[in-house]
């Protein structure tokens, strides 16, 4: 007996705190009530919900019909109501369930009480939701929105952008701290972070790439073209370095050169890099060349075997005639020819080579000797070409200098090509036909070479004239010989006129500067005073034209009036 008056105290406390709960929550919703009468055999079950509108009420009733239908059979089978936890007080009762007395008793048949015990079932999960503070109704899934390419690449930009965390940050100092790399001090970073705009949790990666030799101009660059590498946990940067020092050779300054040509190659994987590096030793470069030609060429790791490499090595082999064992040589020498687009940059140029004249084999020496020729504008290549007509050479000779000299595109004309040439023919006696025959005069150095030499022998009248040009190409101790003089006089000379040989040219340059300003200046002037007479002539020729209507004007009024002055 005592524990059925608990259980009685028990139960009209829940229904007291149930109605208080349900009271204030009627007091708090300011949402519309509904009614959604669905008739069961011959009972009639009324259900009130809270914010809810007619369509999502009935979708929501049907999908919670279906899950909680094997709920609603397990209680039926044991024969037990459901615990008073899934009967919050958040509801009340006399307003969730009614049934009218007035109607016909149709009998407890089983199947009335399944459909039954899943009402009531829907009911107390509809409670138990409330009770949580779930929402009883979700959404409906929205149909998917077609992305645009930039909003999609905006997206991705944004999730490989996010900001290193301090947890990161922290795990980097440890990195660091194991790893026995020196550290920024707290004056070193403030004075870059406030040069550089840096993120206090860059520190970690600055002083990082600090210790791999990077400068302030370098650490500027990676700042403003690679913000994703300082964002880069420390280790997998670690990780990299080690694979570039470890498995392909790179030392300390073709890594710094790396890094400052394209930061992003400390953002690739290991595996990435891997077959590029084995097609470039495949095709024939040594393993030892391979670091010096990534650290001219950093981007060939970015490019794909079948896509980028394979093409253009294959095109110089079977287009240009390009050998085999020329390739690597040529790589060596310009890495960079193996990022260059074959149809607007190798190609265009290489039939520029053909239309002067150039036979294809002496195309295929001029380009393994030199193969920076296929990066040089046609500007350039045509300004050198007029060069040579200017200097009285025809299309044959030009085409035979520019094929036994390949890095004759290399040179300014203003500033080498010109001065030598004008040497040549001043001083050493000679001619356009001298240069066609003695090509690699152009190639030498005026103030180092050329002047020195001509000069040490003129000052024993051991100078001919002309001035043989085998003097220029021998080494010092075989031209010394032509002057019965020792190598160290050579050298005592060289080490005092040198410096006056290149104040005398840097002083021409300056002369030759100011002629051309001057000259420019001249041109100008001429310029306006054409068009200041050409605009006076137009202002008589309206001056007269308006003095002509002017007079016409007073004749025919003399006339009008002397008319008028008859007729009266």
């Amino acid at each position: 007996m005592a524990l059925g008056m608990a259980a009685g105290r028990m139960g009209a406390a829940r229904g007291v705190t149930a109605t208080r709960a349900s009271t204030s929550e009627r007091e708090r919703c300011e949402s519309a009530v509904w009614w959604n009468r669905r008739a069961i055999g011959r009972r009639r079950v009324v259900v009130r919900a809270i914010g809810w509108d007619r369509e999502a009420a009935e979708n929501a009733a049907e999908n919670a019909e279906k899950a909680a239908a094997a709920e609603a059979r397990r209680r039926t089978s044991n024969a037990r109501a459901a615990p008073p936890a899934m009967i919050p007080a958040a509801f009340d009762d006399d307003l969730m369930i009614s049934f009218d007395d007035d109607e016909e008793d149709v009998g407890e048949d089983d199947k009335e009480m399944e459909e039954r015990a899943l009402i009531e079932a829907t009911v107390a999960r509809l409670r138990s939701r409330q009770a949580l503070g779930k929402t009883l109704m979700t959404e409906k899934p929205k149909a998917p929105v077609a992305m645009t390419a930039g909003a999609k690449a905006a997206r991705k930009l944004g999730r490989n952008t996010v900001k290193k965390s301090d947890w990161q940050s922290f795990v980097d100092w440890k990195t660091l701290e194991h790893q026995e790399f020196e550290t920024l001090s707290d004056e070193e970073f403030a004075k870059l972070s406030k040069k550089l705009a840096l993120e206090p949790q860059w520190r970690p990666m600055v002083s990082y790439l600090k210790s791999l030799g990077l400068k302030t101009r370098d650490l500027e660059k990676v700042a403003i073209n690679c913000t994703d590498l300082l964002n880069r946990p420390v280790s997998r940067v670690i990780s990299r370095v080690e694979y570039l020092e470890g498995e392909l050779g790179l030392e300390k300054k073709n890594l710094r050169q790396i890094v400052n040509k394209d930061p992003r190659i400390l953002l690739q994987r290991n595996r990435h890099s891997i077959p590029r590096c084995r097609y470039l030793t495949k095709i024939g470069l040594p393993q030892e060349k391979l670091a010096d030609v990534l650290g001219k060429q950093p981007s060939i790791l970015h490019l794909s075997v079948q896509k980028g490499l394979m093409p253009r090595v294959q095109y110089l082999k079977d287009e240009v005639g390009v050998s085999a064992e020329d390739i690597p040589l040529l790589i060596q020498r310009s890495p960079a020819v193996l990022t260059f687009s074959i149809e607007n940059q190798i190609q265009p140029r290489v039939e520029f080579l053909y239309d002067l004249g150039i036979s294809k084999e002496n195309v295929v020496k001029m380009l393994t000797r030199h193969p920076q020729m296929l990066q040089y504008s046609f500007e350039n290549l045509e300004e050198k070409l007029k060069f040579l007509g200017d200097i009285g050479m025809d299309d044959n000779e030009a085409a035979l200098t520019v094929t036994r000299l390949s890095q004759f595109f290399s040179l300014s004309v203003e500033d080498s090509l010109r001065p030598k040439f004008k040497y040549m023919t001043d001083e050493l006696g000679g001619t356009k036909d001298t240069c066609v025959k003695y090509p690699a005069y152009f190639s030498l150095s005026l103030d180092n070479r050329i002047r020195p030499r001509h000069k040490f022998l003129e000052q024993f009248d051991l100078a001919p004239d002309p001035f043989p040009m085998k003097l220029l190409s021998v080494r010092d101790d075989e031209f010394v010989l032509r002057a019965s003089k020792s190598l160290n006089e050579f050298e005592e000379y060289k080490t005092q006129m040198v410096p006056i040989f290149t104040a005398q040219t840097a002083r021409e340059k300056s002369l030759r500067m100011n002629s051309s300003m001057a000259q420019h200046e001249k041109l100008l002037l001429e310029r306006r005073r054409v068009e200041f007479i050409r605009r006076n002539q137009q202002e008589t020729a309206r001056q007269r034209e308006m003095s002509d209507r002017v007079a016409k004007a007073r004749q025919s009024l003399r006339i009008l009036r002397n008319s008028q002055h008859r007729s009266r």
